[in-house]
């Protein structure tokens, strides 16, 4: 009797612990009894369904087979656990009805006690309907699923889930999974998938199987789950055929290369646009735009154009647009000059977005730079052709006179000089001699310089370079052309700098030159001064020519430097000449490395400046 109480006070003491835990809902009947089969606990299911109450024999209760025959069977064997089938009345339900009892042997303090749970046969009906039901809604949706317990071990697969293995649950049930994946996995992802067990870890691939010899993309998501609780662990994997979207995507992603690459194939420069009321937002553009604009597609997508390109080229974006959006036009054009001076001929399309209420807009820029430098080359050719034509003209109808009016000189004279012989006049033959020898002379110069021109033109000139003393040959040249400026009546005038200005020249070119530009000076001078200056300036000689003469308009000068040019062309001309002392006086004094300036005024005068630097010797 001792012995007893000391059980009642020890489990008492154990049913207060009990009694301080909250019972979840929906429990199975559970209840508690010692070896005499006497109750020590209830739990609430139990309370509610049975009237057996704390130390009352679990016998009382009516059962098939008796409770305490079974339990006495059970306590003498050397079971830890059984479970077996009983019918059973509760206050419920004055029905006998069908149980599932639960035994389990426990021991509390060198005390053996036999803890006994009871299921209802009907809820587990219940339950197995609905696993049933589950189990057929996971095969009509066709979704492959397998159920995997802590070891990766197969506890349930769908049908779908069995083709993509090529094999049935009997083959693969309670088999690890690892070992039937090799149909679908290399050998890094099996290793990857047997990690992700043993880690009770989540695991997601995609993963391409071929099946009926097309290519099929299997997504694969093992997701770790808890039955009951954790030390239960348990995984489900789970795979989605994404074959359609993957191949949708595959087709958008070639659709979108080969627009890349037709884009950026285009020589043009290409940009697409986008208007959504008033502002216009960059869209795309190829590659050639984006490294003439230094622009990055990424960065630009979606900005308004004027954030980042010319403002010029934005107004006329800005005005295409909106001018096709009013106007219905196919298309309209532009011109824009780039910074970096390049023209680029524009065409602008438009796209309407209905579902987006904006226009997409093409603009193709051509650059045109080459055509208009040529077009420009080919009108200058063209002018030029007609220039020379000109020339060629006035050159013919020159030399024509220029030739013809000293022979006929020549045959002029030839008759009065065979009149002057038979008469005897002596004198007269004399006079007549020296014009005739001036005459020649006039034509001998012209040849000269016609053959000095070509030479020149044709590089064929050398120079024999010497330091000389430019003050003695601009005296020798004054000197010489005396007589022709008295002549005229001229007022002649010679200004020499005191030191010995030595250049290194050649020494008959350079003279050549001086006595070029004196006598165009001279015969250009009607009146007034004919002025010879040199002047020493720094490191520099200036040789100055200058004259009250005719003078020329300013926009003749450079055309006179060119040969056979005066700037009265043809035989109306009032000055003799082939229009060649200024072009060989010209390209002389460059090709010995001086400088060439002519100034001058219509009625006022022309002044012709030469300068060379000083000998270094």
């Amino acid at each position: 009797m001792q012995n007893l109480n000391n059980q009642h006070t020890v489990f008492n003491e154990q049913q207060v612990d009990f009694q301080d835990y909250i019972e979840l809902p929906n429990n199975n009947p559970l209840v508690i009894v010692d070896y005499r089969y006497k109750v020590v606990y209830r739990n609430s299911a139990f309370k509610s369904n049975f009237t057996l109450k704390d130390w009352e024999d679990i016998s009382l209760l009516d059962s098939s087979p008796d409770f305490s025959q079974i339990i006495k069977g059970f306590s003498e064997s050397k079971y830890k656990n059984i479970s077996i089938d009983i019918n059973l009345s509760n206050l419920n339900d004055p029905f006998v009805k069908s149980y599932s009892l639960k035994i389990e042997r426990i021991q509390i303090r060198s005390n053996q006690y036999f803890v006994l749970i009871i299921e209802s046969l009907e809820q587990r009906k219940k339950l197995e309907n609905k696993i049933y039901s589950l189990h057929n809604a996971l095969e009509q949706s066709n979704l492959p699923i397998i159920v995997l317990d802590s070891a990766g071990r197969v506890n349930f697969a769908t049908k779908s889930f069995e083709e993509i293995l090529s094999k049935e649950i009997e083959a693969i049930y309670h088999q690890p999974l690892v070992n039937y994946l090799d149909i679908v996995l290399s050998h890094d992802l099996k290793e990857s998938f047997r990690l992700a067990i043993e880690n009770f870890q989540r695991w997601k691939r995609v993963i391409l199987i071929n099946r009926k010899l097309e290519n099929e993309y299997w997504e694969f998501v093992l997701n770790p789950a808890g039955i009951g609780d954790e030390s239960h662990p348990s995984f489900i994997l789970v795979a989605n055929n994404l074959t359609e979207h993957i191949n949708q995507t595959k087709a958008v992603e070639r659709s979108e290369k080969k627009q890349k690459l037709i884009i950026n194939n285009i020589s043009d420069l290409l940009l697409i646009v986008e208007r959504c009321g008033t502002p216009v937002l960059f869209e795309n553009a190829n590659d050639n735009f984006c490294r003439i604009f230094e622009i990055e597609r990424n960065k630009v997508f979606s900005l308004k154009i004027e954030d980042f390109l010319p403002k010029r080229l934005v107004d006329e974006i800005g005005n295409s647009t909106r001018l096709l959006s009013q106007s219905h036009l196919p298309y309209n054009g532009f011109m824009y000059r780039h910074t970096d001076g390049r023209k680029y001929a524009c065409k602008i399309t438009s796209i309407t977005e209905i579902e987006r209420n904006s226009t997409i807009f093409v603009i193709t820029m051509k650059d045109v730079t080459e055509e208009e430098m040529y077009r420009e080359q080919l009108k200058r050719a063209y002018h030029k052709e007609l220039q020379l034509n000109k020339m060629k003209l006035d050159f013919l109808a020159n030399m024509s006179h220029e030739i013809r009016t000293p022979f006929n000189a020549v045959v002029g004279y030839s008759e009065i000089i065979r009149e002057s012989y038979e008469s005897g006049d002596i004198e007269s033959l004399r006079d007549l001699m020296e014009s005739m020898k001036e005459v020649l002379g006039r034509a001998l110069n012209l040849f000269t310089n016609i053959i000095e021109v070509s030479q020149i033109e044709a590089g064929e000139i050398e120079l024999e370079k010497v330091d000389l003393n430019c003050n003695a040959i601009v005296r020798n040249v004054y000197e010489r052309s005396a007589s022709e400026a008295e002549k005229k009546k001229l007022e002649y005038l010679l200004d020499l700098t005191q030191e010995d200005c030595l250049i290194e020249v050649d020494w008959v070119k350079f003279e050549k030159i001086i006595q070029s530009i004196v006598d165009n000076s001279i015969k250009y001078t009607n009146s007034g001064t004919v002025y010879l200056k040199t002047e020493l300036i720094g490191n520099d000689v200036e040789i100055i020519v200058a004259d009250t003469g005719v003078g020329i308009e300013s926009i003749h000068i450079n055309r006179l430097l060119e040969p056979f040019t005066q700037e009265i062309e043809g035989y109306t001309r009032p000055f003799e000449g082939a229009g060649l002392g200024l072009t060989i006086a010209n390209k002389l004094t460059k090709l010995m490395g001086g400088e060439f300036l002519i100034s001058s005024q219509k009625d006022k005068g022309s002044k012709v400046t030469i300068k060379f630097p000083l000998s270094k010797s």
